[in-house]
């Protein structure tokens, strides 16, 4: 089911878009200001299918993780390919956070079909380390997190995970350095849960190996079941 793509609408926002038109996320064509993206690129986008793994969110016809992982389930919007690759660049490095609320929406969409959001007492974005936080002005897997969590009771957590500065960036290493840096990266705030479910955020889900290690953070200061969301999945 297509989420609602409407981007409110009123005379502020009309007048803003004067200024600053809304452009696609998908396309960075000029789009009307009351709508989040172009309907055709959200039709021609690679959504999640039968395919993606519930448990670790890789495709099956690759080899699924579920052996590897540490989460108890996972939903992922759409595969990372055509255009949904370029709606997360321009996520991350245009400041273009409507693609954040399309992949957000997609994402809520999905996990009330999984009978999963009722359940979730806390959402905690995957944390950005703070020069690269300063630098952007914004973490994507808050934004992404913010939409999902709309309109409900659920509480997004900043304070329960942290991670430290890299020496080298997560996307210039392979799957085994990826794995070894996020598991000595990530750590627990002194913070303590007491069984919690909760929905862990992030906008690539490349080897599993990032929510890896923040489940098994949050397990240690006291959460109960994680569930895992991710905009895109890495290989098809």
């Amino acid at each position: 089911m297509k989420p609602d793509l409407s981007n409110g609408g009123g005379i502020k926002m009309f007048l803003v878009d004067l200024i600053f038109p809304s452009r696609c996320p998908f396309c960075d064509k000029v789009i009307p200001y009351d709508r989040l993206c172009c309907e055709r690129c959200f039709d021609e986008c690679k959504w999640s299918d039968e395919n993606i793994c519930r448990y670790c969110g890789k495709s099956v016809l690759r080899g699924c993780l579920c052996d590897e992982v540490t989460y108890d389930e996972c939903v992922c919007a759409a595969y990372y390919s055509g255009n949904a690759r370029k709606a997360i660049r321009n996520l991350k490095y245009r400041h273009e956070g409507a693609g954040a609320v399309v992949f957000g929406r997609v994402l809520h969409d999905m996990l009330i079909e999984r009978d999963l959001l009722k359940s979730i007492d806390i959402a905690v974005p995957v944390p950005m380390y703070k020069g690269k936080l300063r630098e952007r002005g914004y973490n994507q897997a808050e934004l992404i997190a913010r939409e999902i969590v709309r309109n409900t009771d659920i509480s997004i957590r900043n304070d329960l995970i942290y991670r430290d500065d890299p020496e080298t960036e997560q996307h210039l290493l392979g799957a085994e350095e990826r794995r070894k840096a996020a598991f000595s990266q990530y750590h627990a705030a002194k913070a303590e849960l007491d069984g919690e479910t909760i929905l862990l955020i992030d906008d690539v889900l490349t080897t599993g190996s990032t929510f890896s290690a923040c489940t098994d953070e949050l397990r240690r200061i006291g959460a109960g079941k994680v569930i895992c969301a991710a905009a895109v999945t890495a290989g098809e």
